[in-house]
């Protein structure tokens, strides 16, 4: 018998190292900085668009980098919306819809995630590290006379969205008005195992408890978070947009793909947008030609000077240009929010 139970704790330890390797596979183990043949967008790139500095401590000390952006030509706000981005290049990948908003009449807080870009730290460290950097952009919000007293929206895509969804369960005392949520994935474990399986081709569900229980003795209750749970345990009206050929977060790892879990909850609305991939804020041309762009570029290899050549010549008037119906819909749902009107009901 002793050698029984001796055998099988080598094996779930094998299998917990393993299972910690492909976490790794992810990319969360190193520091995400852009692609360095891209452009990203700053403020001065835009007209009417300020960028005051700012940057706060997340939980492990590490300082967090960002701006609060605002429309030169407002002169009073409707509220404010706190960013969180996607995995790669930081917020700056997203300051077209940040210049959005800001003309809509919003402050918009956006930062870069621990080891991204311009924050502090080694490594993205985990997908859990972005609910935990937002909680903390929370308190430096909450610690602002500035800002402490404004109407507090949330918006983030992918890993921003899943960080935005589940960050009620984690912060305490924080009135949040209303939540955007662009692409985002209802599990961590199961977006590793597809993330995984891409890589792999094979299926991983056996590493399945392996991959909770690193990120729960990681993170704790913040490491095993899912999406629907934490939009059907709160009453913050939340909308949620998923594209239906989405590759990245696939439509069975999204609410809007699991909409029964959370169809009982009057906050809570999805959006299907059957035809579109990740980026569902972007018109279906731009998607098209982001993901056409990229194709080229991996087949061709990213460092060889035919796929220089496409960087150079990247159209960013196309590759940024909004779906401007997307974008309003989210405009109307944040007014209806800070009105406190029944958007369901309407």
């Amino acid at each position: 018998m002793i050698y029984f139970v001796i055998a099988f704790a080598v094996i779930c330890l094998a299998l917990l190292v393993i299972a910690g390797k492909i976490i790794d596979m992810t990319g969360t183990s190193a520091r995400c900085e852009g692609n360095e043949n891209l452009k990203y967008f700053k403020a001065k790139n835009f007209d009417n668009l300020n960028a005051k500095p700012v940057s706060f401590k997340s939980d492990k000390g590490q300082t967090l980098n960002g701006f609060l952006y605002s429309g030169a030509k407002v002169d009073s706000y409707k509220a404010l919306i706190v960013f969180s981005h996607g995995m790669g290049a930081g917020h700056l990948a997203y300051t077209t819809e940040i210049n959005y908003f800001a003309q809509k009449g919003y402050l918009v807080l956006a930062y870069d995630n621990t080891g991204t870009c311009t924050s502090e730290g080694e490594k993205l460290n985990g997908f859990a590290q972005g609910t935990i950097d937002l909680k903390h952009a929370l308190e430096f919000v909450k610690s602002s006379a500035e800002l402490k007293e404004m109407p507090l929206l949330l918006m983030g895509h992918s890993w921003g969205a899943y960080s935005v969804c589940n960050v009620s369960a984690i912060a305490e005392d924080t009135d949040i008005k209303g939540i955007v949520a662009f692409s985002p994935f209802n599990s961590m474990n199961k977006l590793i195992r597809d993330n995984a399986k891409q890589k792999t081709k094979a299926d991983l569900s056996i590493f399945s408890p392996f991959f909770d229980l690193i990120n729960l003795l990681k993170f704790g209750k913040a490491g095993v978070l899912r999406s629907c749970d934490s939009i059907d345990n709160n009453n913050i009206p939340t909308l949620v947009l998923h594209g239906g050929n989405d590759l990245q977060v696939t439509l069975k790892n999204s609410p809007v793909g699991k909409k029964h879990k959370i169809q009982n909850n009057p906050n809570a609305r999805t959006i299907l947008y059957g035809s579109k991939y990740h980026n569902v804020y972007l018109s279906k041309d731009a998607e098209q030609y982001l993901n056409d762009t990229f194709a080229r570029i991996n087949i061709l290899g990213e460092n060889s000077p035919e796929a220089y050549e496409i960087y150079k010549n990247i159209d960013y008037s196309l590759i940024t240009k909004e779906d401007l119906t997307v974008m309003d819909t989210v405009n109307s749902f944040l007014e209806e929010c800070i009105m406190k009107r029944d958007f369901l009901n309407e």
